[in-house]
């Protein structure tokens, strides 16, 4: 196959009523086999699950069956260095000689490299059509699967994504925590996760503090007092979003919050210069020990303590290579703010903020 990646997420949590007419429509024919290209657009709000189904279906047996030629990914976030993203696609291509100097370049040698391929392109995380116009490079036999929080894609078969269902929600908790629930801690579970409005995300971050020991009541407690001092804050005030919208992204930073204050000192500093590490990056051990002037092996541990309290993302890793890990882009903001806050203080000789002058804001 290509050179494709994504997250993994924490679980495996099976959406059929979105994966299955997704999945049909990647394997379709073009209409009237006309020959278009077929663009297949998943929308929703950040950490409403967008990526991780992407993920499942580039996994998907049917799908890779399909695709014979392969699979390619590529994330874009915010702002994207398009060209190294193009020539990525390129040399996974089997070109390593040809050197574009332009996005133009770049795409339209795509094109003519995947003219007669099977393939799959998936387009994670588009802010920008225009970002998305240099990847849709694919002949007759390509799909292109995008997904996006507010892009509208012209030409695009649209896939709106829905919060989980309580049972979906206690799925994931189940298998987050490895153990059954009672009938009390599962009324106690579903409480939580109505007011985290059934978001993936959010739910992640919360059941990693229940899984280390902070009990359902005390964590809804905290949540609902979070949620309040945000909503008086009134942070997206000036973006407009539907009321379900910014409730559910209260909801997500009320968690990244209560996250963050049970961090050590030291780890919300290591949390923090993660902010400096390029948007959808890929974080190793040896990248992580550069930034906080700890060994490979230390840094190691770090990142699988973030981990497990799900502050980062599963990344890509080769058969027999350690784990990577990734942020999320609504932790990467997070991490950048608490960076640059004019609050904190910096202390790079020590790899971590000054501890005693930071803020969960």
């Amino acid at each position: 196959q290509g050179d494709w990646s994504s997250d993994v997420c924490s679980s495996d949590l099976e959406r059929p009523e979105h994966e299955t007419p997704v999945k049909a429509s990647l394997l379709a024919g073009a209409p009237g086999g006309s020959g278009t290209l077929v663009v297949s657009a998943l929308y929703g709000l950040g950490g409403i699950g967008k990526s991780v189904l992407a993920t499942r279906l580039a996994h998907d047996p049917a799908v890779q069956g399909h695709f014979a030629d392969g699979i390619l990914w590529v994330t874009l976030g915010q702002t994207p260095d398009l060209l190294p993203l193009l020539n990525g696609w390129i040399v996974a291509l089997g070109d390593r000689d040809y050197r574009p100097t332009t996005e133009a370049a770049a795409s339209s040698h795509l094109r003519t490299l995947l003219y007669d391929k099977t393939m799959l392109l998936v387009v994670d995380d588009v802010w920008q059509v225009e970002h998305l116009d240099w990847f849709r490079v694919g002949g007759q036999h390509c799909r292109v699967l995008v997904t996006t929080r507010e892009a509208r894609i012209p030409d695009a078969r649209i896939y709106e994504l829905d919060p989980m269902t309580p049972d979906q929600a206690l799925t994931l908790i189940t298998q987050t925590l490895a153990r059954p629930l009672g009938d009390v801690e599962k009324l106690q579970a579903l409480s939580l996760a109505e007011r985290l409005g059934f978001l993936p995300l959010a739910l992640d971050l919360a059941v990693a503090q229940v899984r280390d020991g902070v009990s359902w009541d005390e964590l809804l407690r905290d949540f609902q007092t979070e949620l309040a001092r945000l909503e008086s804050l009134d942070l997206y005030s000036q973006e407009e979003l539907p009321e379900d919208s910014k409730r559910r992204r209260h909801s997500i930073l009320a968690c990244f919050n209560l996250s963050l204050r049970l961090l050590s000192t030291e780890q919300l500093g290591q949390f923090a210069w993660l902010g400096i590490v390029p948007e959808d990056s890929q974080i190793t051990p040896p990248v992580a020990a550069l930034l906080w002037q700890v060994t490979p092996r230390q840094a190691a541990a770090i990142l699988r303590t973030l981990r497990a309290k799900a502050l980062l993302l599963t990344g890509v890793s080769q058969p027999g290579q350690p784990p990577t890990y990734r942020l999320h882009d609504l932790m990467h903001d997070r991490a950048q703010q608490l960076l640059t806050s004019p609050t904190q203080v910096t202390d790079r000789k020590s790899t971590r903020l000054n501890s005693s002058h930071l803020v969960i804001s």
